[in-house]
């Protein structure tokens, strides 16, 4: 992780902000917004679509958000000018490309989860950072195996795992 001054857009339950020392993050969930809050977690209550913030942060975490937003453009855009010149954005999500970016895109309509979800690939993410005017990629992966019975976990490059990281610097 990025040292500094961190943000999480979709900061949930604040599990990932506590873990990782991120101490501000937003959430549309009352819900999950008031259990990172209970975990010392400073919440704004917004969608990352209507975040303002103009080059106060080191670096944004989006775990599994970036699915889940409503312009994608327009969220990463905001962490680009949101973040400090050198700040990095991470992109955490299930790649659609993937076996089980396949599987969840198959059985969505069927999923209470991911019903709503618009689904990416590694070079879709990177596409909409290089536009926001991010430079310089990093990718690392995890999750290996065609189904949940033969998963395994290893970190490497990108190159055919599930769960994606994508790292952009301003």
């Amino acid at each position: 992780m990025p040292e500094g001054n961190g943000y999480e857009i979709g900061v949930g339950t604040g599990r990932f902000a506590k873990s990782l020392g991120i101490k501000r993050g937003c959430e549309v969930s009352k819900s999950m917004g008031e259990i990172a809050k209970k975990r010392g977690i400073e919440v704004d209550f917004i969608e990352a679509e209507k975040l303002d913030f103009k080059e106060e942060f080191d670096f944004i975490l989006m775990v599994t958000t970036i699915c889940f937003v409503k312009n994608s453009k327009k969220v990463i855009k905001n962490c680009y000018n949101a973040l400090k010149s050198g700040g990095y954005l991470l992109s955490a999500f299930v790649d659609k490309d993937s076996s089980f970016g396949k599987f969840y895109l198959k059985n969505k309509d069927k999923s209470k989860f991911y019903k709503d979800a618009t689904f990416f690939s590694k070079d879709e993410i990177i596409i909409l950072m290089k536009e926001a005017g991010f430079k310089d990629f990093e990718c690392v992966e995890n999750l290996y195996g065609d189904n949940l019975d033969s998963l395994r976990f290893e970190i490497n490059s990108c190159n055919g795992g599930a769960f994606k990281v994508i790292r952009g610097k301003k």
